[in-house]
């Protein structure tokens, strides 16, 4: 799990039969593509603002409210930046990115931030790609998603390309009536068993719920 492992989760998840798929935890996500002077795609810039629930529990179980006041202390939330993200390189970290359908291996993430913002703790960083790209005229294609569904991603704004670039960006959104009757239809195939606490594992069921960004671009500089 992406997430530090509050103990709601972990009963939540440990307690899971065939709804284990529906999300616990609610991020609004925002993410830019960043290109270098050569035009090429060189990293992804993150942020996630966590629902207001989970940030109150994960403030509480990560001590980062000393004096108990509601606002953790920002150099509490500065040790904690990056703990949320604790990959080894070359997981896709709850982001997709392809380049002509391809898919772009994403280095562990870096440059760590957190903050406290209107009761929602918000963490930023960077996933740099193993190689840089350069886009050729091919659309580059993003979504941010987690798999198993256990994280449901939101995208309030549209997300954008920094460096010598010039990009349109075109949203699809997921069509989330057709994604629960897939999910209803793969929860059907799954034989129920004696056992409460087995968790179902479910193909990449996370992608259906997810919005597709198409980015074209073309160097400025």
């Amino acid at each position: 799990m992406p997430r530090v492992a509050t103990a709601l989760a972990l009963c939540l998840s440990a307690a899971a039969t065939a709804v284990s798929a529906h999300p616990h935890i609610f991020i609004d996500t925002t993410f830019d593509l960043r290109f270098d002077e050569e035009g090429q795609l060189v990293a992804v810039e993150v942020e996630w603002s966590y629902d207001a629930f989970y940030s109150m529990l994960t403030v509480e179980e990560a001590g980062l409210d000393a004096d108990g006041d509601g606002v953790p202390e920002q150099e509490r939330l500065d040790a904690f930046a990056g703990t949320d993200v604790d990959w080894a390189g070359g997981f896709p970290g709850d982001f997709d990115v392809q380049l002509g359908g391809t898919p772009l291996a994403l280095e562990t993430a870096e440059a760590h931030e957190a903050s406290y913002q209107d009761g929602s703790l918000v963490t930023r960083h960077v996933r740099p790609l193993e190689e840089p790209v350069l886009p050729g005229g091919e659309a580059i294609i993003a979504r941010a998603y987690d798999p198993t569904y256990f994280v449901a991603y939101d995208v309030p704004t549209t997300p954008e390309a920094t460096g010598p670039v010039s990009c349109t960006v075109e949203r699809t959104e997921a069509d989330t009536e057709a994604a629960q009757d897939k999910y209803g239809e793969l929860l059907a195939e799954i034989d129920e068993t004696e056992d409460p606490f087995e968790t179902v594992d479910l193909p990449d069921i996370g992608i259906l719920f997810a919005d597709r960004f198409v980015f074209s671009c073309a160097q400025t500089g």
